[in-house]
């Protein structure tokens, strides 16, 4: 009976063990995380939705003037050696798809450092400071070693605006959608793709924030999935009826510069002076040769 008992015991505590789980010395803890390392609140939009908004915003620009502040710095950790240049003065005009005019000053003396003007083809630029002039095309290769020869109206213009028409209706072009998060931000994320080849290669990413549905960052890549062009869109305001950010930030890893453009005062669609795309020799410049 004693036996019979005890076994009766035994089931009952191997039981309880099956049931409760190993016993363990963990002692549960609860951390309340501050608001800035919350989750920011994200708004929702389907895919339809967002590819007509980027679809709208791609062509809700046609001209464009502002003044600007320029901050360029070139190097840094790849080389070792950084080269900034602050709150420079700057004029942008642009008159899409291909036509921009940057004009950049020194600061408090407002002496001109460079004009250039470029028609999507060919651009020109001018260095009053150093009495120089040429003439290139926007196709010419850019030489890394060089300063800020990679700083050319192309890199403005193509930093400047988000522009899927390029990929619209066309055969050998696909894109797809994810969400990402990072850090606080939530985004939905928009992949372009190329399929003329058994390869696919990507062409651009664009990020948009979930907090406030606008374009946050563009991503352009070139060959073999390198990163080309990488751009920052913040603080965005409402301008004529348009949301355009008032920083614009320009990423170039190849070259390994950055500009940042903080723009003062904004125009939009506004006709703009004709002249403004003349950019002549000045009398006793001299010409730069081809190359970066």
């Amino acid at each position: 009976m004693k036996q019979t008992t005890r076994s009766k015991l035994q089931q009952i505590f191997a039981l309880s063990l099956l049931l409760l789980g190993p016993i363990s010395c963990t002692v549960k803890s609860r951390t309340t995380l501050p608001q800035n390392q919350r989750l920011l609140p994200a708004k929702t939009a389907s895919r339809a939705e967002l590819l007509q908004a980027l679809q709208k915003k791609s062509e809700q620009v046609r001209t464009f003037k502002g003044t600007v502040t320029l901050d360029l710095t070139k190097g840094g950790p790849k080389t070792g050696v950084l080269d900034e240049y602050r709150e420079t003065r700057g004029y942008v005009f642009v008159d899409r798809p291909g036509r921009i005019r940057i004009q950049v000053q020194l600061p408090i003396l407002l002496t001109t450092v460079a004009i250039m003007v470029s028609d999507g083809d060919q651009y020109r630029v001018s260095i009053p400071i150093k009495n120089q002039f040429a003439i290139r095309s926007v196709n010419e290769p850019v030489s890394p070693k060089s300063a800020f020869s990679g700083l050319r109206p192309q890199t403005f213009l193509d930093g400047l605006f988000v522009d899927i028409t390029p990929y619209l209706d066309k055969p050998n072009i696909r894109y797809f959608n994810e969400e990402v998060v990072e850090g606080v931000h939530s985004y939905y994320v928009f992949s372009f793709f190329d399929i003329t080849n058994p390869a696919a290669e990507l062409l651009e990413k664009i990020w948009i924030d979930r907090s406030d549905l606008q374009v946050s960052r563009k991503q352009v890549f070139g060959k073999d999935g390198r990163v080309d062009t990488d751009v920052d869109y913040l603080n965005y305001y409402m301008e004529d009826g348009v949301a355009i950010p008032k920083v614009v930030v320009i990423h170039r890893p190849t070259e390994d510069f950055t500009v940042k453009m903080t723009f003062q005062q904004a125009t939009l669609n506004a006709a703009l002076d004709q002249t403004i795309w003349d950019l002549p020799r000045p009398d006793g410049a001299r010409l730069l040769e081809a190359g970066p």
